[in-house]
This record gives C-alpha cells, structure tokens and sequence, in this order.
C-alpha cells in the first residue's frame, strides 16, 4: 500500500473540502475506494487551511484536469519512480523518488509583484509541509524512510497556471517490495 500511504499522510495537510473533493466519482466498485474515502472524512482538522487543494498523481493530464478545478493554493504530491540495487551479497535496496510542491495558480497578467508575493507564501508553506513530514518522522513507516538529503526547488508551470516551490526527496528501504520472499514462492512452484 505504498501509494495509498502516501495519499493518507498528505491529505491530512490541506482544506479538508479540497481533499474530499478528489473522489470526483463519489463511489466506485474496485476494491478500498470507500474505506479510503471514509478515512479522508475522518481525518482531523487540516494541518495547513491555506492549503485550499490536494493533487495526488504522475499523470500530467490527470494533473491538469484536477489543477483545472481547484482554486487558489494546492499541494501536489508526484509520486514519482522507483530504483533497486542488488548488491553481491543479494541484498535489495529499494529507492522511490518523490516531488511535494505547494502552488498557487496566477494570471497570465500577473505583474513580477504578485509573482514574488505568490512565490515567498508558498515557500512558506512548503516549509510547513516540510517541517510537519519531519514531526511525524517516527510515526509513520514510509517517512521513516526518507533521506536525509533533500532539495527545494522552483515551481512554474505555464500548463498549470501555477508558480511555487517543489521539495523533492527520496525514500528508501531495503527490500520494500519483498521481491526476495516473492522470488522464493514463485521458484517453490517450479
């Protein structure tokens, strides 16, 4: 449940409306989507209200068409690819690149002013988030796994309408997947 972890963890940040909202179908037949939804419902007050929107995704269109309808400030998580690394003594370094980034959608008439104002609110911001992902380190199992390496880096998206700031970072575990337990069931078959 790597994905869905993710997605537990983030929704707690933002507006609480503007997390509820990504369950754009209302109900649907694959399995935990209700359970999921009921969680969200569930969570506590949001740890940033500024925070109007949570988009949760790696597909650009996906992306666009949720930033589309989304007002003002929103986080976006991309969970990104994931690399593993066999070393000669068999053992499974499993690593999962990851972007946060708090934007805010502007104006294509916006002056170089309300730029800057847009940029340092959602720094700020995204410094929040950074700071709260390091309160919960212990707490929760994939944050236990971040490096302790990161970078914050500029944010602007003409596609988007949006300018901000993205923290990107790695998780890593050594054999997160089980890949080994997995390997050793499939060649029991043989």
């Amino acid at each position: 449940m790597i994905i869905i972890d993710l997605l537990k963890f983030f929704a707690a940040i933002p507006d609480r409306d503007g997390v509820e909202d990504i369950f754009s179908n209302g109900r649907s037949k694959l399995p935990g989507y209700t359970e999921l939804q009921e969680y969200i419902r569930q969570l506590p007050e949001p740890v940033l209200p500024d925070i109007k929107s949570l988009v949760f995704g790696q597909s650009l269109e996906a992306v666009k068409r949720r930033v589309d309808k989304v007002p003002g400030t929103y986080l976006f998580v991309d969970f990104g690819e994931f690399s593993s690394d066999r070393n000669s003594s068999n053992s499974i370094e499993d690593t999962q690149r990851l972007a946060v980034t708090v934007a805010t959608k502007v104006s294509n008439s916006a002056d170089i002013i309300e730029e800057a104002l847009v940029s340092d609110n959602t720094l700020d911001l995204l410094n929040h988030v950074r700071a709260y992902m390091l309160a919960y380190k212990d707490k929760s199992s994939w944050l236990d796994m971040l490096s302790r390496k990161h970078s914050i880096v500029p944010f602007e998206s003409k596609e988007l309408n949006s300018i901000g700031w993205t923290l990107m970072f790695d998780a890593a575990a050594s054999d997160w997947f089980n890949l080994k337990e997995l390997s050793m069931s499939y060649a029991r078959r043989n």
